[in-house]
């Protein structure tokens, strides 16, 4: 978790983005990072409205959530901004 935490701490002081953390035991863990307002500017990434998706992790196990999120986070900025 910390790990993730850290990176986007990081990541987010060059690149906006918002990060919304939840658990119950009947959703688990979910993460979602978004970028508001940047469908346009990001056609072929998942968006909810004017809102970029760019993690959505359901995962029960904790550490598990935390890294794939991070995985995730680091193959969009890949794909879409040319690196990290």
């Amino acid at each position: 978790m910390s790990e993730f935490l850290t990176f986007f701490d990081e990541k987010v002081k060059s690149f906006p983005m918002h990060l919304d953390i939840y658990y119950s035991k009947i959703m688990s863990w979910v993460i979602t990072v978004t970028k508001k307002d940047c469908a346009s500017d990001y056609p072929d990434s998942p968006h909810d409205g004017n809102d970029v998706i760019i993690v959505e992790v359901n995962e029960p196990d904790m550490s598990l959530a935390f890294a794939k999120a991070q995985v995730e986070l680091k193959e969009w900025l890949l794909e879409y901004e040319g690196g990290y």
